[in-house]
């Protein structure tokens, strides 16, 4: 192992703080992953509306940032953890996340409260120092971890309690088991339906924590949302956690750029600007339910349920449940009407007839709260809409 913890009195940070670590507290094991970011650039065209056609008038842009966070799986006095390294310009984004963790942390103590089990769980923080610029211990590195370039000295680490890796993007993935009696595969089926309408309501109430904290997220996506279990049969038993800070901002710290953001993007006044982040984080959800409910509820043509994207050659609609393709036709074609014209899509594609069955559950109270979700983006939904008051959906009951 490359860092050997010390010896001595287990110290771990009690409730409300962080801890500063040093290396030498860690004995990292392997490089497990790297996050990197997308930056989303929306168009809008004057002179006319754009033809949805024309590729040289794109509704929105994605840019990709390649990688910029690396994690490790380490342990920290014999407790699994799972170490972040910042590399590079990426250090304001770990700076940031260790910013509102801290802040979560100061709100909790004031209130003498833990933090809810739907935030992950940050211990601490460290900086890398100068031994990591000495070639014995690059050396040392590269003979532990040959597949991973030695981290730079003054990167920025934060400590997480080990929580999995297991992310509400990755679900529809995940191969799944039949009981043996399940014949048919109905059985598996109807408790898969349970399990994902469990995750959307978990979801939403970590979303309303974090609002209700006066917290915005900003980059919610499938991928910062934590599964505590990938097996769909335990419904009653799933949780989620909100993970990956980076981006997330405290309305009361926010600053004059981000006010006059929201302003012109449809804030009627400073005391809206909270709401209008807040939104863009529902808004941002409705899609990630979207993908979630399309992609683990649609079946191939042989009559068996996807557990994955369809591939090249494949039958089945799994392609179509990637992100940017459900907004282009949510938004493009469907002028964001979920609720009836994208329904009458999917009703009309018999590889998501599951999807549609669940949400069509409470008189469609599951398109309906789609549909709320969805039109985040537009300025009337400004304080209206609130994730406390989407919980409190039929469809949930």
């Amino acid at each position: 192992m490359l860092m050997k913890a010390q010896l001595g009195l287990l110290l771990f940070p009690v409730a409300h703080s962080l801890r500063v670590f040093a290396p030498s507290d860690f004995a990292i094991k392997r490089q497990i992953g790297q996050l990197g970011f997308a930056t989303e650039t929306e168009w809008q065209y004057y002179g006319g509306k754009r033809n949805p056609l024309d590729p040289n008038m794109p509704t929105r842009t994605v840019e990709a940032s390649g990688a910029s966070v690396r994690l490790f799986d380490a342990e920290l006095y014999g407790r699994r953890v799972l170490l972040k390294e910042y590399l590079g310009e990426a250090g304001d984004i770990g700076s940031n996340e260790l910013s509102v963790y801290q802040h979560m942390h100061s709100q909790a103590a004031s209130a003498d409260e833990d933090l809810p089990p739907q935030i992950s769980s940050m211990l601490g923080h460290m900086r890398a120092d100068e031994a990591f610029d000495s070639q014995a211990f690059r050396t040392q590195w590269l003979l532990n971890l040959p597949q991973s370039t030695p981290p730079e000295p003054g990167n920025l680490w934060t400590v997480f309690a080990w929580e999995g890796l297991q992310t509400v993007a990755a679900f529809p993935r995940v191969k799944q088991q039949k009981t043996f009696f399940d014949w048919n595969g109905d059985a598996a089926v109807a408790e898969r339906k349970r399990y994902l309408k469990a995750v959307a309501k978990e979801s939403l109430k970590g979303v309303a924590f974090l609002h209700g904290r006066g917290i915005v997220h900003r980059s919610l996506g499938g991928s910062s949302l934590l599964l505590n279990t990938y097996d769909h049969f335990s419904a009653n038993s799933v949780s989620v956690k909100l993970t990956d800070f980076g981006f997330a901002s405290v309305g009361s710290q926010m600053d004059q750029e981000e006010v006059a953001k929201a302003l012109r993007m449809g804030a009627a006044s400073p005391l809206q600007v909270m709401s209008f982040y807040a939104l863009n984080d529902l808004h941002g959800l409705g899609y990630v339910f979207l993908e979630l409910f399309l992609s683990s509820l649609a079946f191939s043509s042989d009559g068996m349920l996807s557990i994955k994207p369809a591939g090249p050659g494949e039958s089945g609609r799994g392609q179509s449940c990637e992100l940017q393709a459900l907004k282009r036709l949510v938004e493009d074609v469907f002028d964001d009407d979920v609720s009836t014209g994208f329904r009458e899509y999917c009703v009309a594609e018999p590889d998501w007839a599951e999807a549609v069955a669940v949400l069509d559950e409470k008189d469609r109270a599951g398109w309906a709260l789609l549909q709320k979700l969805v039109d985040c983006h537009k300025p009337e939904a400004i304080s209206r809409v609130t994730a406390s008051d989407l919980l409190n959906s039929r469809w949930f009951s």
